[in-house]
């Protein structure tokens, strides 16, 4: 995860530059956070540089060997900075469009410059000096050509006339699909396209210079020397000196066209008009009064406070707890904000679809327990001479998901398909997964294809083989690790440990609620008895002697380090008083559970008394909910039964029998969480 105290100082510049384009504190905070969460994800994407850390250690960046001359890979700060112009982008449109706060002409000015700069900085120097150039201030083709000769000191890669004239098409387009109705495209005195542009440009000339000066790439030189002939003398620190250095090189050539003060010094070298008397910004038409009133300071903006520095790390670790938690379902991939394709996991772990031209960015989202989108991998695409830039990427996350993404390149075609994979790197994870592929295909009648094709029956026998193995590694471990676990199982007449009151058995409840309930509570034992541990037989818990710091039973507590949880060794099964972090499992209807698992979750969340945990690892205890529907009922009724276990796999809430409710899932999830918080309150102050 980010150190988000080491980066301190880049956050105040990220939020100084979220407040100066959207004026609204909450809106910048908001920006800020889902930059920096989408910066863990990105960075990785960027030739394999960084690999991910769960643990917080500072992130590493590795140069990417052989690269193209030409291109730019963002570094941290650079990166942070363009993922805030991709973030702002739904509030400056929901703004123009008058959802929320009142635009004014400096917002649509600070809009059009900051998505000129972000559509023509994502590919390189060239396109910055077109777009400056020939969009933002009137200088003509030939001059335009001259500065870029300038900036790149090598005439032999200055383009001809025609690819400027047909470039900055692009680029017009671009802007025009972004701001639509909002500005208008006229004929030039030669008949060539233009933006019609406002009356009296003049009056933004220090706007235009904010924009560029909070725009201009972070923590780059100003290398540009005034009184010195760019193209005889040259400018030696942006000449071209191998492939190690192209990326900064680049980026000062960006520097040197965006930074208000470098460009002026270069345009005066150059002998040509100043920039502020070619400034040449857009007359911009709306349907709805504007504000030309700007009372809200953007210009100087106070610091990240304290409390919202705490929340953009809480929303770091939020996410970081989502990803861990999420399941094995459903993929979709959105590039630019549009879902492209989507995959299941429980069918197939890859999926392929083409890349439109000028795409920005692909994102991998899933949904984590409580059906919520949640990012898993982003990879900002790079370009260089037009054409996006393959990539073969991969990203490892907390929960140990694999996903990788690879970019490649039809030349000949000059098209671009985007393969995106899924894998765990958890063995076991891994296995689940392959069977759940396996399962699914047979039952789509797919089982002759299965054992006719090598390619598939291959990875299958192997996969089973290796389940057999891992299977056999466990039982070996416990049988010499547990021997008197062994002899316990092999009396028969002996009651079983438990740290439930007596009468509440492994075998269940003698209580029923009709066939239906029956039936749920059923599936719940039969559900908690596969997954959870085995269970051991020794003394009655009443005839054995508690240890007096936890209330295990001591012959429990000898057996604790032997039993296992999923594949780790299992903690000292967790009293009810100390219960702190609850994992929530809902049994019946897919619909019904879903739905009532989410309201459980938000109503624990919301006590402030119970912490979430995101997979049952991490928590002290499960709350088993079995659902049921009444099909003569109303249709919001449901039958709910209910248990909380701890880590041994024994009841531990409520103490006799389990716990039945029936009504409306809100009424229902209400109901349980009032009676379980107010049992672990209770059997706290008895302590």
């Amino acid at each position: 995860m980010i150190d988000v105290v080491a980066i301190d100082g880049l956050l105040d510049k990220a939020f100084h530059l979220a407040c100066f384009i959207q004026r609204d504190r909450e809106a910048a905070v908001r920006i800020v956070a889902r930059a920096l969460a989408k910066l863990e994800l990105a960075a990785t994407a960027q030739g394999k540089r960084l690999y991910y850390r769960p643990a917080g250690r500072p992130w590493l960046l590795r140069s990417q060997p052989d690269r193209l001359r030409n291109k730019i890979s963002f570094n941290e700060p650079h990166l942070l900075q363009r993922l805030i112009y991709l973030e702002s982008e739904p509030y400056e449109i929901a703004q123009e469009k008058g959802n929320g706060s009142t635009t004014d002409e400096e917002d649509l000015v600070i809009h059009f410059i900051k998505h000129l700069v972000g559509k023509t900085i994502k590919r390189n120097s060239f396109y910055v000096t077109l777009g400056l150039g020939r969009l933002l201030h009137s200088y003509t083709t030939s001059e335009t050509m001259d500065i870029y000769h300038a900036v790149i000191q090598n005439p032999e890669r200055v383009k001809d006339d025609f690819y400027y004239r047909s470039r900055k098409g692009v680029l017009m387009q671009e802007l025009k699909q972004r701001f639509g109705n909002l500005i208008n495209v006229c004929q030039g005195p030669r008949g060539e396209e233009r933006f019609e542009t406002d009356d009296n440009p003049s009056r933004f000339v220090e706007l235009v210079r904010e924009c560029l000066s909070f725009f201009t790439p972070w923590n780059t030189p100003c290398l540009i020397s005034a009184g010195v002939d760019p193209i005889r003398e040259g400018i030696p620190s942006l000449s071209y000196h191998g492939h190690n250095e192209e990326d900064e090189i680049e980026m000062n050539r960006i520097h040197a066209v965006l930074h208000p003060d470098c460009f002026g010094k270069l345009i005066s070298d150059l002998r040509f008009d100043p920039p502020e008397t070619r400034l040449d910004i857009p007359r911009f038409f709306y349907a709805n009064d504007i504000n030309n009133d700007s009372s809200t300071s953007r210009r100087q903006p106070a610091k990240l406070e304290e409390e919202e520095l705490e929340l953009i790390k809480s929303e770091l670790d939020k996410n970081a707890a989502r990803r861990k938690a999420t399941h094995q379902g459903l993929l979709r991939v959105i590039v630019d904000g549009n879902e492209r394709a989507r995959f299941d996991l429980k069918e197939t772990c890859r999926t392929q679809f083409h890349l439109d031209e000028d795409a920005e960015v692909i994102e991998v989202h899933s949904r984590d327990s409580f059906a919520e989108e949640v990012l898993l991998a982003l990879h900002p695409l790079a370009y260089a001479d037009d054409k996006v830039q393959p990539a073969n990427t991969s990203i490892t996350l907390e929960g140990g998901q694999k996903i990788s993404i690879v970019v490649s390149l039809d030349a000949d075609k000059n098209d671009a398909t985007v393969d995106i994979s899924y894998g765990e790197t958890n063995p076991v994870r891994a296995v689940s997964l392959l069977f759940h592929q396996m399962a699914r295909s047979m039952s789509d009648n797919a089982a002759r294809m299965i054992w006719h094709d090598r390619r598939i029956l291959a990875p299958a026998l192997a996969v089973l083989l290796l389940a057999i193995g891992l299977v056999g590694i466990i039982k070996y471990a416990r049988k010499e690790n547990a021997p008197a676990v062994e002899q316990s199982q092999a009396t028969a007449s002996r009651p079983t440990i438990a740290l439930s009151k007596e009468g509440n058995t492994a075998s269940g409840s003698s209580a029923t609620e009709g066939n239906k309930t029956s039936n749920a509570e059923k599936t719940s034992r039969q559900q908690r008895e596969g997954v959870g541990p085995p269970k051991t037989e020794g003394p009655a818990r009443n005839s054995a002697p508690q240890r007096p710091d936890t209330g295990i039973p001591e012959e429990a507590a000898a057996e604790v380090g032997t039993e296992t949880r999923s594949l780790k060794g299992r903690p000292i099964a967790v009293p009810l008083p100390s219960v702190k972090k609850i994992y929530v499992e809902t049994v019946g209807d897919e619909n019904l559970s879903q739905k009532l698992r989410k309201m459980l979750g938000e109503r624990l969340v919301a006590s402030n008394r119970i912490i979430l945990a995101g997979n049952r690892d991490d928590a002290d205890a499960l709350l088993e909910v079995s659902i049921a529907k009444d099909a003569g009922a109303e249709p919001e009724t449901i039958h709910v039964i209910v248990e909380l276990i701890n880590a041994r796999g024994d009841v531990i809430w409520p103490e006799n029998s389990s716990r039945k409710y029936q009504g409306s899932g809100y009424d229902v999830s209400a109901r349980i969480v009032k009676d379980l918080l107010a049992t672990i309150q209770n059997s706290r102050q008895q302590r």
